[in-house]
């Protein structure tokens, strides 16, 4: 009889034909964590969001202050790991100098994205059921200073996914300007700004302190506009970014394909979002198969059927959607 597997895997067994790092540290979470917590937390409320998004969200925190997420050890080895990937930085019409499919070529950068203590951590952070994100790309996205002292790292945004945590690699004392700053208020109120060319209130303007590296900020990256400010002086910024999928999935999934088709290969990004929307369906399945409800009625359950059918219509729309956008953002 054949021995059907159907556990699903966050990270597939396969990858792309990328050369690995010479010098792969083994991530052991009992040495490179230091999970700490935020002294405080920014709802969605508070930056104006209101019903518009209801549906859209499971948890009301929009952003946290800092909190530690690696030991000195950890910094230690997350900084020889990044140095080694700076080799293969590509650029952007939003960022001049970024490293993303580190986890194909890192199995330390592989097993600190995934780690199940950062992500059931973040998730009482966030107040909602966090998943690594299954889109590789998504994971551990580096961002390095640009090579012209004061350009901007990255420029005002939103992100291109829902929930992700904005992580200093090195020290952001060590250097003038290059602060990690979010926009209070919503997306809707800067792309006005943007639109009639004023400029941002200073009040409106948070930069988090960071006591040093290995300290993060959580956030719903697709409701706070943020920026990464350039470096004034001479001196090396690199920053982490790693990307969450919501648990639950009957919130709709939030993934800008067109726009992730300026900062990777199309090709990665077809096959990542179509696992993506795999994986979801199989979580719409996956209480059908394992916990079959004898109770449910004839309609109950081609409502859990339609429920998968729609994600799938959902994805192969947008991948049949062949139209070219520029890449959005906000400017300086």
């Amino acid at each position: 009889m054949p021995n059907f597997n159907l556990s699903l895997h966050r990270f597939p067994d396969t990858s792309p034909d990328f050369e690995m790092i010479a010098d792969d540290p083994v991530f052991d979470p009992a040495i490179h964590l230091e999970l700490g917590q935020p002294e405080h937390v920014l709802t969605l409320n508070e930056l104006g969001y209101g019903d518009e998004i209801k549906g859209t969200t499971p948890t009301n925190i929009a952003a946290t202050s800092c909190f530690r997420v690696l030991s000195d050890e950890g910094v230690a080895a997350m900084y020889h790991v990044c140095k080694q990937l700076e080799a293969f930085t590509t650029s952007n019409p939003r960022i001049s100098r970024n490293t993303r499919g580190g986890t194909y070529r890192s199995h330390f950068l592989r097993d600190f994205s995934i780690s199940v203590d950062i992500a059931e951590h973040i998730s009482a952070l966030m107040k909602t059921p966090l998943l690594p994100h299954a889109m590789c790309h998504q994971l551990s996205h580096l961002n390095y200073q640009p090579l012209t002292v004061g350009e901007a790292v990255d420029k005002w945004h939103y992100d291109t996914l829902q929930a992700d945590f904005v992580m200093f690699v090195t020290d952001p004392n060590t250097v003038e300007g290059g602060e990690f700053q979010y926009f209070k208020g919503t997306r809707d109120e800067m792309a006005a700004i943007h639109k009639a060319g004023e400029t941002i209130p200073q009040d409106s303007v948070i930069a988090p302190s960071m006591p040093g590296a290995g300290y993060a900020v959580m956030m719903q990256g697709n409701y706070v506009v943020h920026q990464a400010r350039g470096i004034t002086s001479e001196g090396e910024r690199i920053t982490l970014v790693n990307g969450y999928n919501y648990a639950d999935v009957s919130i709709p999934d939030f993934t800008a394909l067109n726009q992730l088709v300026h900062a990777d290969p199309a090709n990665y990004v077809t096959a990542e979002y179509t696992r993506q929307m795999a994986l979801r369906c199989a979580q719409h399945l996956q209480p059908c198969i394992n916990d079959t409800d004898f109770n449910a009625d004839r309609q109950q359950q081609i409502q859990r059927l339609q429920r998968a059918r729609a994600e799938l219509d959902e994805a192969i729309a947008l991948l049949e959607d062949e139209t070219e956008v520029s890449l959005k953002h906000f400017g300086d």
